[in-house]
């Protein structure tokens, strides 16, 4: 474990700054997000260079043993051990702070812009069940969606402009530490995406066929599965090109329901069946 300080070699400067990553334009203008928790903050580490780790006393020992299994290179640049007495109020997004908090370095990219201006390639569109989220906003729903997307095994998620910021800390804390494995890809321009897009696009409608009847392909081939707005749904435009156009069926049929699913339930019900069908 690096060195380790306690709570006086954190600068007001450094604590500002550390707040300051709790806003878009401060992980923006500092390049860097925060992550909270001992766990989320270790599935994390190799994935993103992680400029510092923030624990408390009481968790020191047990921060020591999880960093020392890690490779040199992926363990966090600087260790500050605090007293259980700090004040994680002044840094901390959680109700609950976890006593742990890490400072990790935005990745340099998630542009799409060759996609996105149809610059498609054979190579450029993955293979098998990708994700694409139209204007998703509620943090919680995002960072739910993406942890699915690990779970099943989807590698690649694409965002459409409107989107929450995937590290925000409220989405990622909901990811629980799936931003390691699922590739993200701002894209530039959705229809011109999609239009461009060499696979199957699916969707979901209050209209669409049955999900559990529908007869699909299978997922090994290239399928991209658009979800919408949590409000809106998908926007008319894109909606108008998506070639299948699918429902999760309420029960029992014959009762009235709620309008319809949370968005990340729905997503992780159709996950689920996608992956289920091969």
């Amino acid at each position: 474990m690096p060195s380790r300080k306690y709570a006086s070699m954190l600068s007001k400067a450094e604590l500002k700054t550390i707040r300051s990553l709790h806003e878009a334009k401060g992980r923006t203008a500092e390049g860097s997000f925060i992550a909270e928790g001992l766990k989320v903050i270790e599935e994390l580490l190799g994935a993103f260079p992680c400029s510092l780790l923030i624990v408390s006393l009481a968790l020191a020992e047990e921060a020591k043993a999880r960093l020392l299994h890690l490779a040199p290179k992926a363990r966090p640049q600087r260790v500050e051990v605090v007293p259980d007495s700090f004040d994680w109020g002044r840094i901390s997004t959680l109700r609950q702070p976890q006593g742990a908090l890490a400072v990790f370095a935005l990745p340099a990219t998630m542009d799409t812009s060759a996609m996105a201006e149809g610059e498609v390639g054979a190579g450029s569109i993955p293979a098998g069940l990708s994700l694409f989220l139209d204007r998703i906003q509620d943090p919680g729903n995002l960072g739910t969606i993406l942890r699915s997307a690990d779970w099943f095994g989807v590698q690649d998620v694409f965002l459409a402009p409107g989107t929450a910021d995937p590290y925000a800390p409220k989405v990622v804390q909901a990811t629980m530490g799936a931003l390691a494995r699922v590739r993200l890809h701002r894209v530039a321009d959705s229809l011109t995406f999609l239009r461009g897009y060499e696979g199957e696009l699916l969707g979901t409608f209050l209209d669409g066929e049955d999900l559990y009847t529908a007869t699909l392909s299978p997922t090994s081939s290239s399928h991209l599965l658009i979800m919408g707005n949590e409000g809106q749904g998908i926007h008319p435009e894109i909606a108008s090109i998506v070639g299948r156009r699918l429902t999760i069926p309420a029960y029992p049929r014959d009762r009235e329901h709620t309008e319809s699913l949370n968005v990340a339930i729905a997503t992780s019900l159709l996950l689920a069946e996608l992956r289920r069908r091969g």
